[in-house]
């Protein structure tokens, strides 16, 4: 075992055209994986959750007993020299945008001002009919404005649900068809609505029109992530091929790392592509983490291969040499960067599933081409330039690291202290950590649909809403329960108890409909906006309703076997963790006030919440996986305890202390940070594998403490430099995306990356100095 390195080597050098071969044939079998089966984009609701879930149930049991359940809204509001939205102009630009949505082919159905329908007595008959029946009549007669607008005070099921008691602002409801797991839908008709409402020009005439929804949520997402993706790879990508440049000062320096990222980025969305994952808000970050795992192992082997070089090595030599020498370290880097990428199943949200999956599969498809292709190919390039040369022997990188034992030995001691105080105070940091997010954390706070979602949360309590299932808890009720009055008068109480709360704002049940038919049919008297007094009348009033020519049938609001009850809730925007705990207290308030009835939560709000109560359990959960199985690993790859509890030290102190800065500035911590809790406990963890292998490597043959710091400076400390200027930069650059948890990626990870390397570069060789045997200076 101890000569299978050399053995390898020399298999993979004497093979080597054949290795290229096969790697260029892996790589075309993957693209052709890739064009069969294309990856699709998913950001629905129900993708998040595990078949089961009792999140996902309730949402699907609301879907197959009401159908759909997601609307794109439309703000508008009054301008500055209208009275209210009661204008002409206005009026026209309502109607113009529901006529629009309603012939749209996803939008199922509309409640707008211009299609909102009153039911009333009409000469003694009960009738429906709209507010505004001819808008080509109110460009001529403004009275039917005025009309219309006196007409809406007296409509309850109105005010403060499609427009403002106030009149100042409006909304439009279009409620869009639901398509299990498909985005593209959302996309559409968010962008065929932003693209009429430009061709008509409303914001020229100063109208400042809001969008919000599921739908726009969605589309928000895929677009913003696409375009940002889209200018940040490669702006990161021009970056590193600068710094690239700058350390090797070689053509083939620059060029090859991109070439094995760009195999490693093919075969591993041909594996995705094959599995049948889609592309997700968590996983569309892959190919970023792949091209900085890729580089970073090919400037370890690049390094290698130049320094052998340097010392008189011709490039066969060096190829071969460089296998033996990383093949150990490479490959236990690999396997706990795929350790840390693994521990991220343990949650219980899909995507973060699938993205651990496939993450964990990056470091060994990395690990595979630079330990074959990659020094099979330099072992073509005879050419040393000598600029090439002159950096690895006397440049300021080179001049650095040769300086770093004897400031480490100098400062051995203070250095230390330093490391287990920022120890100390990292523990008490993550003591104080709160995971927690709501929607509008999701969107840069100087985005428009942030502003957007902060006005329907002040002047509509919120875009969002709980859907409550409501039935009957006696399970002799069968169909026509929704016309029994107790039942009712039970329904209409929790409605106003569901109302009174000052996070809510006015539901939309049957019994609204009902109370307000029978007002109609009791000659429009508002005392008898009540609920009928038997299950008979109950039958008569849904007749007379249906037969007063209402384009709302109810169908949304109660079943086909009149069973269960719909009630809409709309919900001020809340933190996820103020979020589920309001429910968790409605839930035990209904039980007690409510007894006789079923209320079961769901809808697109509360499956969004319930990502962040699996987040908060999953950060705990992956960092503590990741973390006892890469600190095995590590005894195991040195077989000392010492030596591993050495290496995985200054590799979790970043991410503690990451961590418990962002807790003690306020912020909470989301998605992106449990990502990037494993994420970077993987990867931080393989600059201290290569500095303690070629430290122990060198006190094995004899060197003490400080000759071996030297050896393992001089030989692996320029390309740990290398990658984390690499990871820190490349990390960065997702500072200026638009997605929040795309922007704490790059936060934290940068932050964690940059204190990681001056763990490796301080820390552990001070702590050696200390505690290794024979410490004195050489």
């Amino acid at each position: 075992m101890h000569n299978f390195p050399a053995g390898y080597a020399l298999a993979v050098i004497n093979n080597r055209i054949k290795i290229l071969l096969a790697s260029l044939l892996l790589v075309v079998i993957s693209i052709a994986v890739i064009v069969a089966k294309p990856l699709g984009y998913n950001n629905s609701n129900e993708m998040w959750f595990l078949p089961g879930d009792p999140n996902l149930v309730s949402f699907e049991k609301l879907q197959d007993l009401f159908g759909d359940s997601e609307y794109l809204v439309v703000g508008i509001s009054a301008r500055d020299q209208d009275l209210d939205v009661f204008e002409l102009d206005t009026l026209v630009m309502i109607d113009e945008i529901s006529t629009m949505l309603e012939d749209h082919e996803v939008v199922t159905q509309v409640r707008s001002l211009s299609k909102y329908q009153r039911t009333y007595n009409k000469n003694g008959m009960v009738a429906t009919d709209n507010l505004i029946e001819d808008f080509d009549d109110i460009k001529t007669d403004s009275d039917l404005i005025n009309s219309a607008r006196e007409i809406m005070k007296g409509e309850e099921l109105a005010l403060d649900s499609i427009i403002t008691k106030d009149f100042k602002d409006t909304r439009i409801m279009a409620r869009t068809e639901y398509r299990a797991n498909d985005n593209a839908h959302k996309v559409k008709v968010v962008t065929d609505l932003k693209n009429f409402m430009a061709e008509k020009g409303y914001e020229k005439n100063g109208y400042n029109i809001r969008l919000g929804g599921v739908p726009l949520v969605g589309e928000r997402f895929e677009t913003l992530s696409n375009t940002d993706f889209g200018w940040i790879v490669p702006l990161m990508s021009f970056v590193m091929f600068c710094i690239l440049g700058l350390m090797f000062r070689s053509i083939v320096g620059m060029i090859v790392p991109w070439v094995i990222i760009a195999i490693s980025v093919v075969v591993f969305q041909g594996i995705q592509s094959g599995i049948g994952f889609p592309i997700t808000v968590v996983n569309q970050t892959l190919t970023p983490i792949a091209m900085l795992i890729g580089m970073a192992t090919t400037v370890h082997v690049l390094s290698e291969f130049y320094g052998l070089r340097t010392v008189g090595l011709d490039s066969k030599e060096a190829s071969i040499r460089l296998i033996e020498n990383l093949l150990k370290p490479v490959f236990f880097t690999s396997f706990t960067t795929t350790i840390g990428f693994s521990a991220l199943y343990v949650t219980k949200l899909v995507p973060v599933r699938e993205f651990a999956i496939v993450a964990a599969t990056i470091p060994v498809i990395v690990f595979v081409f630079t330990m074959t292709a990659l020094p099979a190919a330099l072992s073509f390039f005879s050419t040393l330039p000598r600029r090439t040369e002159n950096a690895f022997k006397r440049d300021w990188l080179t001049k650095f690291t040769n300086a770093l034992p004897d400031f480490n030995y100098k400062y051995r001691k203070v250095i230390t202290a330093l490391g287990f105080f920022l120890l100390i105070f990292s523990f008490y940091g993550v003591s104080q950590i709160n995971v927690d997010t709501n929607i509008f954390k999701y969107f840069r706070s100087d985005l428009k649909v942030t502003d957007d979602m902060i006005y329907f949360d002040d002047r509509f309590k919120g875009m969002g809403s709980i859907e409550y299932l409501v039935t009957s808890k006696d399970k002799f009720s069968g169909e026509g329960l929704v016309k029994e009055p107790d039942f009712l008068r039970d329904v209409g109480v929790l409605e106003d108890f569901l109302e009174n709360k000052k996070e809510t704002g006015n539901a939309l049940t049957v019994a609204d409909f009902l109370k307000q038919t029978r007002q109609a049919f009791s000659g429009d008297d508002p005392e008898y906006y009540i609920l009928p007094d038997t299950k008979q009348m109950t039958a008569q009033l849904l007749l007379l309703f249906e037969n007063s020519g209402p384009e709302e049938d109810l169908s949304d609001l109660k079943d086909f076997d009149e069973i269960n009850l719909r009630i809409n809730v709309p919900t001020v925007n809340m933190d996820a963790s103020e979020f589920n705990g309001f429910v968790k207290t409605l839930k035990s308030e209904i039980d007690a006030q409510f007894p006789t009835l079923a209320v079961e939560a769901t809808g697109p709000m509360v499956m969004f919440q319930a990502q962040s109560e699996y987040t908060d359990k999953g950060i705990t959960s992956s960092f503590t996986v990741s973390l006892i199985l890469i600190s095995l690993a590590f005894f195991i790859v040195f077989r000392s305890v010492k030596f591993g509890a050495i290496a995985i030290v200054p590799s979790v102190i970043p991410i503690l202390l990451a961590g418990g800065i962002a807790a003690l500035m306020g912020k909470d911590l989301n998605l992106g940070s449990l990502i990037v809790g494993a994420m970077t406990m993987g990867i931080a963890v393989d600059d201290s594998i290569h500095i303690i292998s070629r430290y122990r490597l060198a006190r094995q043959e004899g060197s003490n403490v400080h000759q071996a710091m030297q050896r393992a400076m001089n030989e692996s400390g320029r390309a740990i430099i290398t990658t984390s200027i690499i990871l820190v930069i490349g990390f960065s650059m997702f500072l200026m995306g638009r997605l929040v948890p795309m922007i704490d990626t790059g936060r934290f990870a940068a932050i964690i990356f940059l204190l990681a390397l001056f763990g490796v570069l301080f820390f552990i060789p001070s702590i050696l100095y200390i505690t290794d045997e024979d410490q004195k200076k050489a």
